[in-house]
This record gives C-alpha cells, structure tokens and sequence, in this order.
C-alpha cells in the first residue's frame, strides 16, 4: 500500500529531527533487523544511514547485546563498549531500550549512543573523578565529624563510684537496647555517651550528638526528622535528611532529652517502636537501624507528672539507666583531675599549696567538672611561678577566711585588666585547640565563634594550632 502524503511527511519530519540530535539513535527490530539509524550514529561507524538500514544489526555491530535484550525485555542503561568506528574501536557509554507495543509484546530495541565525540567521555570520566575526590573528602570530613570524641580513658577519676561507672559503661555497651544517662550539669553525661559508643559495636557508624536545649521549637521536627520537598514555606527545594537519618548504622545521642517538644517526644515514640522514620511532609516511611542514647540533669518522673514528658517514652529509653555522681560526691577524684587540666594546658610542672588543696576539696562544685576545668584555667593563668595558691583561685572557690583579692601577689606582667583579659582569652583558645587536637574548625565550634573569628584571634595573640598523630598536643 502506497504511504501518504501525511506519512511521507511525518517520517520526514522525523528523519530531520533525530539527525540534528547529538547522539547516536538506531532502532531494530525483533528479528534484529536495523530499521531507523539517525546521522550521529551512522557517522560513529563511518557509515551513512541508508548504508546500514535493512541489514542485520549483529552483522553491522558484531559485539550488539540486542539479543540479550531482546531475550530479557530489560534495559541495560549507561553500557561502556566498544563499536567498530571507521579507523578503530571506539569507547561510547550506550542505552539498549527494549520497545513494547499496545499490547505489551516486545517488538525491538532502541540503541542510544550518549557520546558521538571520544573526547566527551573522557571530559566526563574526568569530571566524575573529580566528584568522586570531592565525595570522598567530603565522607573523611563527616566521618571525623560524626564519631566518639572521648573514650573511657576520657572519664577520670579512681574513686570507687567512678571504677563502678566504667565497668557499668562496658557492661551496657555491649547491648543495644536504649540507654538514659542521668546527672546534674556538668558531670561528664556527653563523654559517657561517647565512651558507650567507642565501647560498642557500632563504633565504626556515625554517632550523631543532638542538644535538644539548643534547637528551637519550631525547627525541631524538620532538624530531627527531616523533611521533603515543599513540605513547609522556606523549605529547600530538595529536602533534607534528618539527624536521626543520619545516625543509621551508628549512635543517636539526644543530649538534655528533657527538653524536647511533647510533640516531637510521640514522633520520636513512633521511630523507636517501628525502627522507621517518616520525614515532615512525607507520605511514606523508611527504616532506620540506631541504638539510643539519651542524657539528662532534669528530674523526668517529676516531668511526667506534670505532664510535659511522655511516660510511654521514658519507659521506652530507659532500659539502662546510668547516673554520674556528682563531683562533691567523689571528692578524690578533685585534685587528680586539677593535675590533668593542668597537664592538658601545658603547665605540668605546675603544683597547688596546701590552703589550695583545701579549698578544692572542700568546696561545692555545683557546676561539677566543667566549673572545676574553668577554675583550674583561671588559677593557671593568675598564679605567680608554678605553685597555685588559694589567691588565684576563682573568688566563689576561696574559703571566707582566706585574703581578699587585693592581698594577692600584685601580677607582674599582664599590664592592668585588658593585659589579665587578653592573656586569659589567650590560655582559654590555646586550651581549646589542645582538646580539639589542634582542629580550629571544632575548636572554633566549641568556643561558640566562627572559624575566621578564631584565627584573627589566635593571630593576634601568636596561638598556634599543633596536631599530634593521636589528635591531641
């Protein structure tokens, strides 16, 4: 039957187009017969279209998988290969598409050719390295960002509640099950929580660390849980991965969980009992596998009571419950924990006086160990020579009978109070550094200012930052 003027036209109209496209497009059919070749693709055998039309497409590729395609019906996509090009092989990265009519029966196969230039594979294969080198800087960089800082040997202290402690922490890291860390501020629950991670067998996953304090309320639920595209005004367009998704395969440490949303706390109920997690805005779920460790200085049976803490939660993630004593339970422990300061400032010579002992020991410390660290770096910087005397301890630490500030051997070089400031602001970056192990971008994290905050100041004072093979200086 003769074609019409309608159908010359249409397959006219078709030849031009697929011969402007840049890549090579063939078509054959079931008997592997070529029926449709565009100019690109003729051209990367050195043919013209009408040269390899009608004839079988084995014959004219001998290494063509349309049989293989066409005995699957399943696509093989972004292919290397080679096709006999007319002075040699040439590499190409090719789509084999299986066709389909009405009625589902396969009918031929498309052969996509993405490269009519040599030149642009090898444009792309270096552009892939590239982004490989930039992925893979990027997964050093997370993982030095996402693992256990501190260890058990970071808990010090021998006393008899502590030596209890760290065999409690080895006995619960081997398990799986929820952990509930409690403790007055500033006892050490975050370097117990990364020691239970160092210590389990999920050491080598991520450990995400979350301050629930630290996240307003209306963030919350997008920061934790993440969230789709759209899903809220001012959303990126491409969504984002929450920090429990994060944390798969590793450790989720929910850090003061005591202050989370009640709202947030039934979600987070619903991802610990399900092992899934559903994203803000999202209709489906995904499963995620991470063992919970959860720290708090609030009291949360007073919290249920009044109702601003789920009671089905705490029963959830308080399958172990370890307590850090308090630092004026463990008295012992204070004046080798000075001495490890002190060692971890660089001052190892450094000594106390007897009236300095004294009041370490007998004094409060409702701040625990992060106020014992500041007043050791205080006493450190104030001192006169390499014993600390009581006058250079913070004034809330000293007795009410020992002398004033002003009885206090005069400071000889710190030039009035800006002196005494910048020298302490100096001790307390180089301080930072060492227990960051000379990283400015964490030490800069945990002063609270930016990174080029951080080096104008170390430049001003002349602070620099030593790494050491083990992280620390």
């Amino acid at each position: 039957m003769a074609k019409t003027h309608d159908t010359i036209v249409n397959e006219a109209v078709t030849s031009l187009v697929f011969d402007h496209l840049p890549m090579g497009v063939l078509y054959c059919d079931s008997s592997y017969v070529i029926r449709f070749a565009n100019k690109a693709y003729a051209e990367l055998l050195g043919k013209r279209p009408q040269d390899i039309i009608g004839k079988n497409i084995t014959t004219v590729i001998p290494s063509s998988r349309a049989p293989e395609v066409m005995a699957t019906g399943k696509a093989e996509m972004g292919d290397l290969c080679s096709i006999p090009g007319p002075k040699a092989d040439q590499k190409l990265v090719v789509n084999r598409i299986p066709v389909r009519d009405a009625a589902g029966s396969l009918v031929g196969m498309i052969s996509q050719a993405i490269f009519n230039d040599p030149s642009e594979l090898k444009r792309l294969s270096n552009k892939i390295e590239q982004l490989g080198h930039k992925l893979s800087q990027y997964k050093r960089r997370m993982a030095a960002t996402l693992h256990a800082q501190y260890s058990l040997t970071s808990l010090q202290g021998d006393s008899a509640s502590m030596r209890q402690l760290k065999d409690r922490l080895r006995s619960y890291a081997r398990m799986d099950a929820p952990v509930l860390i409690l403790g007055a501020t500033g006892t050490g629950k975050e370097l117990a929580a990364h020691a239970l991670h160092a210590e389990s067998t999920r050491n080598a996953g991520p450990l995400v660390s979350i301050n629930c304090a630290a996240i307003p309320k209306d963030l919350f639920e997008s920061e934790l849980f993440g969230y789709v595209r759209g899903a809220f005004s001012g959303a990126h367009h491409g969504g984002k991965m929450g920090q429990i998704e994060l944390a798969d395969g590793g450790t989720l440490f929910l850090d003061e969980i005591g202050d989370m949303p009640i709202q947030a706390q039934a979600k987070l109920l619903r991802v610990l009992e399900s092992r899934t997690i559903c994203r803000v805005g999202a209709v489906t779920a995904e499963p995620v596998d991470f063992r919970l460790i959860a720290a708090t200085n609030r009291n949360i049976k007073d919290m249920i009571q009044d109702g601003s803490f789920r009671e089905d939660l705490y029963y959830r993630i308080n399958t172990f419950i370890i307590e850090i004593p308090s630092l004026r339970d463990r008295a012992e422990d204070i004046l080798p924990l000075a001495h490890h300061f002190l060692a971890r400032m660089g001052h190892d010579g450094v000594t106390f006086t007897p009236a300095a002992v004294s009041a370490l020991q007998s004094f409060e410390w409702p701040g625990n160990i992060r106020q014992l660290h500041n007043a050791i770096l205080h006493a450190a910087t104030m001192r006169e020579g390499n014993a600390i005397d009581v006058c250079a301890l913070p004034p809330e630490i000293r007795p009410a009978q020992a002398a004033p500030a002003a009885a206090c051997p005069p400071q000889q070089d710190r030039n009035g109070l800006a002196g005494i400031l910048a020298h302490s602001e100096a001790a307390i970056i180089e301080d930072a550094l060492r227990e960051q192990g000379g990283n400015v971008t964490r030490a800069a994290f945990a002063l609270g200012v930016s990174r080029a905050t951080l080096y104008e100041k170390m430049k001003k004072y002349g602070v620099r930052a030593v790494r050491t093979r083990d992280g620390r200086t």
